[in-house]
């Protein structure tokens, strides 16, 4: 898709993949400011790692309200890395930008992309699923029901690209720091691949995380335990709009 480039309602001009997309995720973001929930972050982070970082509004965001932090932004899908290359550029002084996806292996991976639904692009796509979601929600918002059908549909045209992959754990140590103060992960159903890329050792460099956890098979289950056994208090919360999905949000910390 061809890239564009407008002003959110703030007045940053960013470059986008969907307008329409980056519309909301501008909305979650810098109006809901939903990685700030409940006093989390609870201190000020000075390293912060975004996996899945889209086209780097969140990276974006960490920028603004933490300006001395180092923000590491990783994104594999093809037409959003080259969106959120150029806005780490020009929004995230010294920002660091990475085109692979964060897995359990290092390695190459077939990489699901929506160009229609980038934010909705990962290693493990559910076309079908994913489509009857944003039908839901379209006519929740309300859509007609021919309207939702159609736009969903679109929206949802899959491809497949060869991505390089990472461990989290490799992208510490290729980045050189000691520490990660925030690490966010929103991967799109991949998220246990993150964590299972985490070397024991690399547990105690991090420590905060906002993560979202898609519930399938008791995974919200198996993430609460995998992060309490590694001394992090978590707290988990979900968004009213998507209170029947398997989608939650989990913000975990080092005492």
């Amino acid at each position: 898709m061809a890239l564009v480039r407008r002003r959110l309602p703030n007045g940053l001009e960013v470059t986008q993949v969907d307008p329409g997309e980056a519309a909301l995720l501008y909305r979650e973001i810098f109006v809901e400011e939903s990685y700030l929930w409940n006093g989390f972050p609870s201190s000020v982070p000075e390293v912060v790692f975004d996996i899945g970082a889209n086209i780097g509004l969140a990276s974006i965001f960490f920028k603004q309200r933490y300006p001395d932090a180092l923000v590491v932004a990783v994104e594999p899908g093809p037409d959003t890395f080259l969106a959120l290359r150029q806005n780490i550029e020009q929004h995230v002084p010294s920002g660091v930008v990475r085109n692979v996806a964060v897995a359990d292996h290092d390695g190459v991976a077939k990489f699901g992309y929506y160009p229609g639904a980038s934010a909705e692009s990962g290693l493990y796509p559910d076309q079908a699923g994913e489509t009857a979601l944003a039908k839901k929600l379209l006519l929740q918002s309300g859509f007609a029901e021919s309207d939702a059908e159609r736009f969903s549909q679109d929206r949802h045209r899959l491809s497949y690209v060869e991505c390089e992959t990472v461990t989290l754990s490799t992208l510490i140590r290729e980045t050189g720091v000691d520490r990660v103060d925030l690490l966010k992960i929103d991967v799109e159903k991949s998220e246990m691949d993150v964590l299972a890329g985490i070397e024991k050792a690399d547990w105690a460099k991090i420590r905060q995380l906002a993560l979202e956890v898609h519930d399938i098979d008791g995974r919200l289950a198996q993430v609460l335990t995998m992060l309490r056994g590694h001394g992090f208090r978590v707290d988990t919360c979900q968004e009213n709009r998507l209170a029947d999905t398997d989608m939650h949000m989990l913000f975990a910390t080092q005492p």
